[in-house]
């Protein structure tokens, strides 16, 4: 766990480093430009900023040691915090963005000092994107053949997700913000800057939702990936073994998975050779597979339709 915990850590502190940078020149320049959009994307990138402290502070709880009342260890605290995240996101992002769109379209007012704000929200595209390109170049070492897509549906490392999703929106919010204040000022349209707050809070609810669906599934309790569980299986074909009756897991965090196994075995074979037999099987799997911290492996005589 502490492995990988460590890598995601470098991606998490470019991001945190960009958008405080971000932030405060956003913040400065919205106030003299008096652009809603601006404005809008200040908040994000403090939303953003915020964000990647808590993803800090749950990777950090999540190395505490099991204890008495947490037997199995706190590596689930990655999953709470990242949820924590997502509410964030939405509320101090999407709803502050929507509500100053809607105020800026009822009343609109003329943008000053435009020049400032084409410079910054470049900028800002520049350190995004560098943000962006970090974290999916980690997706790409860790995806192999499958979508990026796919990837981010059975990916474990909630803190990659939304570090990943996080980069995504503020590309898609920085480009919008770019092309609406541009069209403004071409046509003249004033409402154009409040609109794009309001497709900016827009984004950011679509992605917090996201977030939020998907950190849920984990926080609850989701299994272990299909493809490591078909490993699993291969590893217990033996002739000792008559069936596999069921392997159950549960993702504790994003290294530390725990596993319930029910084998039925030859009906020859005594008791002290079946627990010998278990105890060499925990072995190989945590040695094969040294993210499964818990394996409760039970002898059991497979019933048609029972579980």
């Amino acid at each position: 766990m502490k492995q990988a915990n460590r890598s995601s850590i470098p991606v998490i502190l470019f991001a945190f480093s960009a958008n405080l940078v971000i932030f405060v020149i956003k913040l400065v320049v919205s106030f003299v430009t008096r652009s809603s959009a601006l404005l809008a994307e200040a908040v994000h990138s403090l939303a953003d900023t915020l964000n990647q402290v808590l993803l800090i502070v749950g990777i950090f709880r999540a190395r505490r040691k099991p204890d008495d009342l947490h037997p199995f260890g706190f590596s689930g605290e990655l999953y709470f915090w990242s949820f924590i995240v997502a509410i964030l996101l939405f509320s101090a992002g999407a709803v502050f963005s929507i509500y100053e769109g809607i105020h800026k379209i009822t009343n609109p007012r003329e943008m000053q000092n435009v020049f400032w704000a084409f410079l910054v929200l470049i900028a800002a595209i520049i350190a995004e994107g560098a943000a962006f390109l970090k974290a999916l170049n980690r997706i790409r070492r860790e995806k192999k053949e499958r979508r990026i897509m796919e990837y981010l549906k059975f990916c474990k490392h909630s803190e990659l997700i939304v570090v990943f999703m996080e980069d995504l929106a503020a590309l898609c919010g920085l480009t919008m913000a770019l092309v609406f204040i541009l069209l403004q000022q071409i046509t003249g349209l004033l409402i154009l800057d409040g609109i794009a707050s309001v497709l900016i809070g827009a984004l950011l609810a679509v992605v917090a939702f996201f977030l939020a669906r998907e950190t849920h599934s984990l926080l609850i309790g989701e299994a272990a990936d299909p493809r490591l569980i078909r490993r699993i299986a291969s590893l217990l074909a033996d002739p000792a073994v008559r069936r596999v009756i069921y392997i159950k897991s549960l993702q504790l965090g994003p290294e530390d998975i725990l596993l319930g196994i029910k084998l039925e075995f030859d009906p020859g074979l005594k008791a002290p050779d079946i627990s010998r037999f278990i105890n060499r099987q925990e072995e190989k799997i945590r040695s094969s597979f040294p993210h499964v911290k818990g394996i409760f492996i039970e002898p059991d005589i497979f019933i048609p339709g029972r579980i």
